[in-house]
C-alpha cells in the first residue's frame, strides 16, 4: 500500500482515521517508503501502536533492529515525550527543540521522515489549546529543517460541534490534509468493481434510512400517546382520591418553591398542620365510607375557606397541611386560622346523623421557625400536638420551647453522629469590634448544623448533646481546622483578622488539645498570634491545676487565650494570676441587664477595672442594641460582639466538606 500523495521534504501531512489497524498500515507504508529513499526515520507512538507498526515493517522486509542500531530508525514513547516537553498543561518551545529537533538538526542536510501522535493524545485528553500549539511548533520545524512529518488523528476527537475550531486550526497547520480515502490498497483495475459494490451499499442504506424514518415517526406518535397518559397518571398521583386535595409530595414541592423565592410571594410563609377530630370514632361507628365522606366534606370546607390564597394538601389519615404565602403580620395568620376553626365546626350530615366537625391547628412561620421544608413541617406538627393537648378546636403557634422534649434529644443524638460524614456542618462568623474605633478586629467561628432531617440549628441547640455523645472533640477539631484555614485565606487576601474558636471542656481536658492545635496551625499556615481560643470558666475550674499547665503550653504556641462566661459563678478569680489569659469575656446575662440593673452595672465596672489592672482585655458578648454598645464603651470595655452586627458567611466548596 502506497501513500497517495507523494511526500517531499518540508511536507507536513495530516491523516485522519477511524480504524487503528488502518493507521498502523498507513504509518508502516509511509516509513518504509522513507527507508527505501535512505531517509532517517523518527517515530513518536504509544507502545501499543509502536508494536503494531514495527511488526508491519518487519513483515515488509525492514530489519528494524538493525535500523535502530544504526540510528536510521529512532523511536520515542509518545506519552513520556509529552511529560518531558509539557509544563502547566502547555508545551515549552525550548524543551520541544531540545528533545525532538536537536537530533534532526545534528543530521545536517540528511532528510528525516517522522510520524507522531503527540497531538492526537492531547486531543484525547481534551487539551485542544496544547494540541494546536504543538502543531504550530511542528509546522515551523518542517519549514526550517529537512523534515517530512505525518500526523495521525482519530476522528472521534472531533465529533462535537465545539471541536470544530480545533479541527480547523489543526488543518491550517498542515500542507496536506488526507482523509482515509487518500489511501487505497486496491489496484486501479479493482477500484471500479469496488465502486460498484459501494454504490449498491448506498442504495441499500437509502432504503434502510427510509424505513428507519418511518419507524421513528411511528415511535414519536407512540411517545406522544405515552406522554399524555403519563401526564394523566401524574395528575392522579399528585391528588388524593378521598379528599380531592393534592398529596404530601405536592405540598412539599410547593412549599419548597415558596421558601426558595420568598420575595416573589411577599416574604413570610405560614404552614398550618391541621388534624381533623373524630375521624377514628366515625370510622368505627359509621363505617369507613362515612369516614371518607366526612373527611372529604371537611377538606373541601378548608379549601373553600382559604379560597385562592392557600395551598391545601392531605398529609395522610386525618391530617392536612395548608400553606399560606405572602402573609406578613402574625395577626393576619391568626385571623385565617380562627376563620378555619369556625368553618370546620359546622355539622356534617352522615347517614341521618349530624356530626359536629372540628380540628386542631399547629402553625409555623417562614423564616422565623425554620428555613427548610422539613423544619417548617416538623415545627407545625409539634405546635399541632401541643394544640391537641389543650383540647378540641384549638390552635398554637410554634415556640422554641416545643423542641425541648426527650424525643428531640434522642433524635439529635442519633442524627449528630452522621452530621460530619454527611457534610451537614458549616461555619459562619460573628465579628468582634474595637469598642473605641468601631473597626472589626477579629471574628468568632460559630458552627451551624444544616440537618437534612431536623433542619437548621445553631450550636447552642445541640452542642451539649454533642458533649454527651462524645462528639464534641471531633466537631471541635473540625471547627478549629476550618476556621484556621479560612483565616489564613483572608490573610492571604489582605484581610488581617484574628479568628476566635470556642474550646469545649471535653477538648480542654482530653490531653490532646496541645498537639491538635499545633498540627492545625502548621497545616493551615496560620500564625499562632492570629488564633484565639475561648475556654469556658466552668471548664477551667473543673481541674484548675491541670488547666493552668495546658494553658501555658498553648500560650507557647503563640495563641491568644480568652475566658468565656466570665462571672458565671465558678470562682475563677483566685486563679487568674496563674492562668496566662489575654482576654476575659463577660457573662451574657450581665450584658442583657447592663442598662437597667444597678447590680449588673456595678459588676461590669469592677470586672473591667480588675481585668485592666491585670493587663487583660475585656470583651462583651451578646450586645444587641446601640444603647448597650455605647454604655459598655463608656465603661472602658475593649471589644464588642453580638447580634447587633451581621454575621459573616464563608462557604466551602462542595468537595471540601468532608471532616478532617
Amino acid at each position: 500500500m502506497q501513500v497517495a500523495t507523494p511526500c517531499q521534504p518540508h511536507d507536513h501531512i495530516v491523516q485522519f482515521y477511524e480504524d487503528e489497524t488502518f493507521l498502523a498500515d498507513v504509518v508502516a507504508d509511509y516509513l518504509r517508503a522513507g527507508a527505501d529513499a535512505g531517509e532517517r526515520l523518527l517515530v513518536l507512538l504509544t507502545p501499543a501502536h509502536l508494536a503494531a507498526v514495527l511488526q508491519r515493517l518487519e513483515t515488509g522486509g525492514l530489519d528494524t533492529c538493525a535500523a535502530m542500531s544504526s540510528g536510521q530508525l529512532v523511536t520515542h514513547d509518545a506519552d513520556l515525550m509529552l511529560e518531558t516537553i509539557m509544563r502547566d498543561g502547555m508545551p515549552v518551545e525550548a524543551l520541544f527543540e531540545r528533545h525532538l529537533l536537536a537530533g534532526i538538526e545534528a543530521a545536517g542536510a540528511a532528510s528525516t521522515r517522522a510520524f507522531g501522535e503527540l497531538v492526537d493524545l492531547l486531543c484525547a485528553r481534551g487539551n485542544a489549546a496544547a494540541a494546536v500549539r504543538v502543531e504550530a511548533l511542528w509546522h515551523a520545524a518542517c519549514h526550517r529543517l529537512p523534515l517530512t512529518l505525518l500526523c495521525g488523528y482519530a476522528l472521534q476527537h472531533f465529533d462535537r460541534p465545539e471541536d470544530q475550531a480545533a479541527f480547523d486550526a489543526i488543518c491550517d497547520h498542515h500542507s496536506h490534509v488526507l482523509p482515509a480515502e487518500h489511501y487505497s490498497r486496491l489496484e486501479s483495475r479493482q477500484q471500479l468493481r469496488e465502486i460498484s459494490r459501494l454504490q449498491q451499499q448506498v442504495q441499500a442504506l437509502h432504503h434502510e434510512r427510509a424505513s428507519r424514518r418511518q419507524a421513528e415517526q411511528n415511535l414519536a406518535a407512540v411517545q406522544r400517546l405515552c406522554g399524555e397518559m403519563l401526564m394523566e397518571l401524574a395528575d392522579h398521583a399528585l391528588h388524593d382520591g378521598v379528599t380531592g386535595l393534592t398529596n404530601r409530595g405536592h405540598a412539599q414541592q410547593r412549599l419548597a418553591e415558596l421558601i426558595a423565592d420568598p420575595r416573589g410571594q411577599g416574604g413570610r410563609v405560614a404552614v398550618l398542620h391541621i388534624d381533623i377530630d373524630q375521624l377514628k370514632a366515625i370510622n368505627e361507628s359509621l363505617g369507613l365510607e362515612m369516614g371518607d365522606y366526612y373527611l372529604h366534606e371537611t377538606a373541601q370546607r378548608i379549601k373553600r375557606c382559604l379560597g385562592g390564597n392557600g395551598i391545601v394538601s392531605r398529609l395522610g389519615s386525618d391530617e392536612m397541611m395548608a400553606v399560606l404565602p405572602g402573609i406578613e403580620p402574625l395577626d393576619e395568620v391568626l385571623k385565617v386560622v380562627e376563620r378555619l376553626l369556625d368553618w370546620t365546626c359546622k355539622p356534617v350530615e352522615l347517614g341521618g346523623h349530624k356530626v359536629v366537625a372540628s380540628c386542631c391547628i399547629g402553625i409555623s412561620l417562614f423564616p422565623e421557625h425554620g428555613r427548610t421544608v422539613n423544619e417548617l413541617m416538623r415545627h407545625a406538627n409539634r405546635a399541632r400536638r401541643h394544640a391537641q393537648r389543650l383540647g378540641r378546636r384549638r390552635y398554637h403557634v410554634f415556640t422554641p420551647e416545643l423542641r425541648d422534649d426527650d424525643f428531640d434529644r434522642l433524635a439529635l443524638r442519633s442524627e449528630l453522629r452522621e452530621a460530619l460524614p454527611l457534610g451537614e456542618l458549616e461555619l459562619f462568623y460573628l465579628p468582634t469590634l474595637c469598642a473605641r474605633s468601631g473597626q472589626v478586629v477579629a471574628i468568632s467561628a460559630q458552627p451551624r448544623w444544616q440537618s437534612r432531617r431536623l433542619g437548621t440549628m445553631e450550636s447552642a441547640r445541640w452542642m451539649s448533646v454533642a458533649e454527651e455523645a462524645g462528639q464534641a472533640a471531633i466537631i471541635g477539631q473540625w471547627v478549629l481546622a476550618r476556621a484556621c484555614r479560612h483565616a489564613k485565606a483572608w490573610i492571604d487576601a489582605g484581610i488581617d483578622l484574628r479568628v476566635a474558636v470556642q474550646v469545649s471542656t471535653a477538648e480542654l481536658l482530653d490531653g490532646e488539645i496541645i498537639d491538635r492545635v499545633g498540627e492545625i496551625l502548621d497545616h493551615s499556615g496560620l500564625p499562632g498570634e492570629m488564633l484565639e481560643l475561648e475556654l469556658s470558666e466552668s471548664g477551667l475550674m473543673r481541674a484548675p491545676q491541670r488547666a493552668a499547665a495546658m494553658l501555658e503550653r498553648l500560650k507557647a504556641l503563640g495563641v491568644r487565650l480568652t475566658v468565656d462566661e466570665f462571672g458565671s459563678g465558678h470562682s475563677i478569680l483566685g486563679h487568674l494570676n496563674r492562668f496566662p489569659i489575654d482576654t476575659i469575656k463577660l457573662h451574657k446575662p450581665f450584658i442583657a441587664g447592663c442598662l437597667d440593673s444597678p447590680h449588673h452595672q456595678a459588676i461590669i465596672g469592677s470586672m473591667i477595672g480588675m481585668a485592666h489592672q491585670l493587663g487583660q482585655q475585656v470583651i462583651a458578648g451578646g450586645v444587641a442594641t446601640r444603647e448597650q454598645a455605647d454604655y459598655l464603651r463608656q465603661q472602658g470595655c475593649d471589644l464588642l460582639r453580638g447580634p447587633l452586627w451581621s454575621r459573616m458567611e464563608y462557604r466551602d466548596a462542595p468537595d471540601d466538606q468532608a471532616p478532617e
